[in-house]
Parts: structure tokens; sequence; C-alpha cells
């Protein structure tokens, strides 16, 4: 029953799947058509507007008249005031303005730092335009000309023009800008910079220009600005090592996994081809010099394979001259598997006590081994299916935010 339950798990999961996305679609149906149309007394549908200021929207509706049926874009403007209430929002804008305009400042009569000349009051509608009387202390945004103020204040008129549709009325505002408050580092930089003007000038016509050493009774030290692009070069050269590192460790791990893979599927067909040559009478050395020359030979032609090239390297070291029982051994040992040490023990045993009952042994493990392989088929068939769940919920979410997204937006609106 378990194992019926496993061969059907991607049916389980494609039904979960579907289940989940037709709840989500049938609650985001009902969500967008199930809202109740508003009426007024009449029975005439009404739809509502925007408040002033927060500009017109557009909606998508059916309509049908007879037997004709057509979709047309309803445009729906916010709403307006009145001419009684907009004459009051222009009183309550003209006290808002002299404390929206300030900006870091405390009050119009010093003005230190740049005003903040708005274009238009907020969840209102109403436009706002500025006239100066002086151009020369300060821009139509507010920014103060620093170079232009006089330490003893500048008085500024200041024109603010409001607009609502057809209504206009206007305020007039007074600023007295000052220079900004230095502190005593900034005055000192200052003056610093007034010496290095007044030599640039002195010594403009000259192949080079020198630095103060002193600025009023204070010393001055210069010195180049520390360059940190080596820094920067020996950060990226650090990260790009790492990288390199860690990116070694991945393909070693990943390359050590596959031949593990390898040695695994391969592992009951070299069983059952060592069993059938011992089978037809062929001594052990001579069966796996055999399987391991076949494979030479056609090396070229197929890929390399984990096991053989371990073979392989068993039969040169035999050729060499070392311990035919003790080679099969170290075999067992590189492969790394349970199953290959099991194999090269029993080929070591049978070589220091005969031949004799090996072939049987070799026979029960390569029936163990075929229901491994089948086992592990089934495995990689799994992993590869729970691979895939990562894409098709990446995709389901994409699907989700494209409906979900717009619907919330419009039901904002």
């Amino acid at each position: 029953m378990f194992l019926k339950w496993k061969e059907n798990r991607i049916y389980v999961k494609m039904a979960a799947l579907v289940t989940v996305t037709g709840t989500a679609a049938g609650i985001l149906f009902l969500t967008d058509n199930s809202q109740t149309l508003p009426q007024n007394e009449r029975g005439l549908i009404t739809l509502e507007r925007n408040q002033p200021g927060g500009g017109k929207r557009e909606e998508e509706w059916e309509v049908r008249i007879g037997e004709a049926e057509e979709k047309i874009t309803v445009e729906i403007e916010e709403e307006q005031f009145t001419r009684e209430e907009i004459q009051v929002k222009f009183k309550e804008a003209e006290e808002e303005l002299e404390t929206l305009i300030l900006g870091e400042n405390q009050r119009l009569d010093e003005v230190r730092s740049d005003l903040n000349l708005i274009t238009k009051l907020p969840d209102s509608g109403i436009t706002v335009t500025w006239e100066l009387d002086n151009y020369e202390v300060m821009n139509l945004q507010g920014e103060l000309q620093t170079e232009a103020l006089n330490k003893n204040g500048t008085l500024v008129k200041l024109d603010a023009f409001l607009n609502y549709k057809e209504a206009k009325a206007q305020y007039t505002f007074y600023a007295n800008l000052f220079t900004p408050k230095l502190s005593g580092e900034e005055k000192w930089f200052q003056k610093l910079n007034e010496e290095l003007d007044r030599l640039h000038a002195e010594t403009k016509e000259d192949s080079e220009m020198p630095l103060p050493d002193k600025v009023g009774e204070m010393s001055v030290v210069w010195r180049r600005v520390t360059d940190y692009r080596a820094a920067g070069l020996l950060l990226l050269g650090t990260a790009l090592s790492l990288s390199m590192y860690a990116f070694d460790r991945r393909k070693k791990k990943e390359r050590e996994e596959d031949r593990m893979r390898q040695l695994e599927l391969d592992y009951p067909q070299v069983i059952n081809r060592f069993t059938l040559y011992l089978g037809a009478g062929m001594p052990v050395r001579k069966v796996w010099f055999k399987l391991a020359e076949d494979y030479r030979n056609r090396e070229k032609e197929k890929e390399k394979r984990a096991i053989y090239e371990e073979m392989l390297y068993t039969m040169h070291e035999i050729q060499s001259g070392a311990s035919e029982s003790e080679c099969y051994e170290k075999f067992g040992e590189r492969c790394g598997l349970t199953v290959y040490r099991k194999f090269g023990t029993l080929l070591s045993q049978n070589m220091k006590k005969g031949t004799k009952g090996l072939t049987d042994l070799l026979k029960q493990e390569a029936a163990g081994t075929f229901e491994e392989r089948k086992s592990l088929a089934r495995k990689l068939g799994e992993e590869a299916g729970t691979k895939l769940l990562l894409p098709m919920f990446l995709m389901f979410g994409m699907v989700l935010a494209i409906i979900v997204i717009p619907a919330f937006f419009s039901m904002q609106m």
C-alpha cells in the first residue's frame, strides 16, 4: 500500500496544486464580482467620486441596450468644492501656507535656510504659483542664494496665487532672509575659501598656485585625500578568490556525487557480467582483465565510467606484480561503497581459499543488486519530480501576482 502511494505521489501533488489554484481563483472571482452596486433614492446606480485633489479615475462597465451589448469606459471626475466651500478653503490655505513654506526655519522674519515654496496644497486640489520681488537672493524653488544675501537681512515679498478650477485668490507674505548661521569650524573654512579665492586671483597668470598655511592665527595642514582604489581592488580579488574556492568545492562535491551515483548504477551490470563469465569457466583474474580491456577498447566511443576506471587501475597493479588479493581489497576501498567493499572482500577471500562457491555467492549478490537498482531508479525519478516543484510554484506565484495585484489596486481606487 505504501509503495503504491509513493508511485502515485506525483498525482497527489498535481491534485493539491489544482485544488490550491482553484480555491484562490474562486476567492478572487467572488471578490471581484460579488460587490453590491450602490443606488440612490431614485434607484440609479451611483459611482463614488474621489475626494477633492484625488484626481479622476476610469472604470470599465458592460452595458446592454436592448439586444446590443458593449463594454464602455466611464470617466469619473473628482468631487469639486462649492463656491462657498472654496472660499473657506482659500482662507484656511493662507494660514497653512505660512507654516508649510517655512521648511527648517522657525518663522518668516528670520529665514536662514531654504524655504519650501510648494506648488500644491495637500488633499485639496488647490494649486499654488509664486512671484518674488527679488530673484537675486532666492529663486522660485525657495533656495537661498547665499552669496547675494546681506548679513543684516534682506526683505523679500512673496506673492502666492491660489487656483482651483475657475476660482482664484492671492496672498502676500514677507520673508526676511539672512546668511546661514555658521559654527566656529564653518567660519574658519569660510575664511579659508576666501583666502583661496584671493590667492587664485593673485596668481592666475603664474604656473603654480600656492596653498595658504595660515588662516588668521590658525595654522593649516594640507594632505592629499587617501585614494582607496587599491583597497577596492584587493576586496574584489579576495571576493573572487573566495567565490572560486566555493565554486571549486561545489564542483568537486558534484563530481563526487556523480561518481557515487555512477558506481551505484553500474554495480548490477558489473556483477552480472562477472557472474556470467565465471559461470562459463573463466578464472577470476581473466574475467577481471577481460572486463577492463573491453572498457579500454570502447573508451573513446563512450563516456568514462568510474567503476571500469578503477578496474583498469587494479589490472595495472596486478600486472606490475602486486598481490592479487590485496589489489581486490584496495579496489573496494577506493570505490567507497559497501557493496564494492563486499565484492572486493569476496574476491580476496576466494583467492586465498579457492573459487569454490564464488559463482553462487555472486548470483545471490546479482539478484539483490537488481532490486536495489530498481529502488535507486525510483528514487532518482522522485528527485527529478521534486526539482520541478520549485519552477511550478514560481510560475504559480507569478500568475497569482498578475491577477491579484491589478485587482487589488482597482479595488483601492
